[in-house]
């Protein structure tokens, strides 16, 4: 071991609360847990006294668009030219990180930029999260997907959705995301009107099993819900008009719903700017957002596994404030505190397929860690606090570094103009 923490109280990702405890780390991994004097520390060790602190898993977002910058207007998003939007996508995942954010998924990037960033992040040429990439977004051909230039790969029959997914492995995507039904922010989409058929969706699943990876499917209506539960997919991004019926099929077959109410929240609680949002999307946003809190209460009481994934680079969705999605589920009632952390904790890197590595503090998992100055269990909300955040770790090593907080603005140098 080279490192150990010692003195907080561990909140473990299982819903554990050990006072007193110490973690010490052997390199990238966890050697071991346990409580004083139940570790010997040899005297080379680097010691962190954090008596008084909290310490949980490095969070784990399984829905963000890290080329997306929360412009209130995305279709800006696609003015921006492919090197420059990478280099601010760098920027965006160092904001990540610092937040507490040690792994993401993610869902969709123009030109494959997150796979380039994953690159970067993985050499160590910048700082950044834990990044599980997708490529482009495999969708049918439809209105609207020109509105974000580059973002998506149209494809026709089982086929051409075949070769769409060979395309993005190709490029070294991680996962790859089909588009089950319509949008909300594309003019024209229509959020419950189903798109890929199954067959299609599970030639996209087929060859992402080949190759190890699984399949995530935005899906709204209730029909393509079942359509791509049918064709395998692993998660249902959004979920937002699930019947019971979906709902069932989706707990029978270990589905999970990703939540993404972030995504919803932080478009309509911008008064003062709604009138940046293009009307298409403020049209669907109070009604999508009323129904997406009730359907998540049904589908938890169906079984559904829901986990943390926050749309963020939605507009005003900033990169860096992912832990909103925690508070929010406890404001409504969703989940309890413990069970908000461990939705975005070990059951958010289950649904990645990352439980072996990642989302508890365990002997074996890597040493990703956020440390807090106050208790989120009992209060939520200091979660989304930066000034609560007294460190963070990951790979076994101190994230330095502070949130630059100046992007959270559309005045921002990296906004419109």
């Amino acid at each position: 071991m080279d490192t150990i923490l010692e003195g907080m109280t561990l909140i473990d990702g299982l819903g554990n609360c050990i006072p007193d405890a110490v973690v010490a780390f052997d390199g990238q991994r966890i050697a071991e847990v346990g409580k004083k004097g139940e570790i010997q520390v040899l005297p080379e060790a680097v010691r962190h006294d954090l008596t008084g602190k909290f310490v949980l898993p490095g969070l784990v977002d399984t829905h963000v668009h890290l080329d997306m910058h929360g412009m209130a207007d995305t279709y800006h998003e696609s003015l921006v030219e492919d090197k420059l939007r990478t280099i601010r996508a760098a920027r965006e995942m160092a904001n990540t990180l610092r937040a507490g954010i040690t792994t993401v998924r993610n869902a969709g990037s123009v030109n494959c930029i997150d796979i380039a960033v994953k690159q970067a992040v993985a050499e160590g040429l910048l700082a950044g999260p834990r990044i599980l990439a997708s490529g482009r977004i495999i969708c049918m051909l439809s209105a609207g997907s020109e509105y974000f230039r580059g973002l998506y790969r149209e494809a026709d029959g089982v086929e051409e959705n075949r070769r769409a997914a060979r395309e993005q492995l190709k490029e070294g995507a991680d996962v790859l995301k089909v588009m089950a039904t319509g949008a909300v922010m594309n003019p024209g989409g229509i959020p419950g009107a189903a798109q890929l058929d199954t067959d299609e969706m599970r030639a996209v699943v087929n060859e992402g099993e080949k190759a190890g990876k699984h399949t995530a499917a935005h899906a709204h209506g209730a029909r393509g819900i079942k359509n791509a539960v049918r064709a395998g997919v692993r998660t249902i991004e959004h979920g937002t008009l699930a019947d019971a019926e979906a709902l069932k099929m989706m707990a029978d077959n270990g589905v999970y719903l990703i939540s993404t109410l972030s995504s919803n929240y932080w478009m309509r609680n911008h008064a003062s700017q709604s009138l940046e949002i293009p009307k298409f999307m403020s049209d669907k946003a109070d009604e999508i957002a009323r129904i997406r809190r009730e359907n998540l209460h049904r589908a938890i009481a169906a079984g559904v596994c829901v986990v943390m994934g926050t749309d963020a680079g939605t507009p005003y969705n900033y990169h860096g404030k992912n832990a909103t999605e925690l508070v929010r589920y406890v404001s409504i009632g969703l989940m309890s505190e413990m069970d908000a952390i461990i939705a975005a904790t070990h059951n958010a890197a289950q649904a990645i397929g990352m439980a072996d590595d990642i989302g508890t503090i365990e002997a074996g998992k890597y040493a990703d860690c956020l440390v807090l100055n106050q208790n989120p269990l009992h209060d939520i909300k200091c979660l989304d606090s930066l000034d609560n955040i007294s460190a963070v770790f990951k790979f076994g090593k101190p994230v330095t570094g502070k949130v630059d907080t100046s992007q959270w603005s559309p005045a921002s140098p990296l906004g419109p103009g």
